[in-house]
């Protein structure tokens, strides 16, 4: 009997070990994690869970606030009825274990767009963005700058 709960008990801490493990992804995990929840959340024309990944201190270079972010995102998502957004990672630089910078490109059209090859054929808006992340128990948005770019600027 007593090897039995003995047996059970160190499966039950092995089991919880590894779910604890796995859970546990690198830095650069969840702030990829961060960037497809994200698009995500744009696809779905969500500007509430898209406010939820910025930070209450948000504030760019042009001024804007999270409140007046996230009623540009309310009007973008009220003027296109279908996102889709085609995302190609540049890099992600540590500042320190609770700042991030993060480089991407994001292609934005209203059909699906399956690769960058097709991007020429669509009317796809192509951007730049450097997003400033900062962590607070999970990585928000400090900060944002982007620009329109043209596709043979994806390099």
């Amino acid at each position: 009997m007593i090897r039995k709960v003995l047996i059970i008990s160190f499966l039950s801490i092995a089991l919880l070990l590894w779910l604890f493990l796995d859970s546990e992804n690198s830095p650069e995990d969840q702030v990829r994690q961060y960037v497809e929840t994200g698009v995500t959340a744009a696809e779905n024309r969500s500007a509430d869970d898209l406010a939820e990944l910025i930070h209450d201190n948000y504030l760019d270079l042009r001024g804007i606030n999270k409140a007046q972010l996230t009623r540009l995102l309310r009007l973008y998502f009220f003027r296109h009825k279908n996102i889709y957004l085609f995302t190609k990672l540049k890099e992600i630089n540590f500042l320190s274990d609770k700042q991030a910078q993060v480089s991407l490109y994001v292609a934005m059209a209203g059909t699906v767009i399956s690769d960058l090859t097709t991007l020429s054929s669509l009317r796809a808006q192509i951007y730049e963005f450097e997003l400033q992340l900062i962590k607070d128990e999970e990585w928000l948005l400090r900060e944002a700058k982007w620009q329109a770019i043209a596709i043979g600027d994806i390099q």
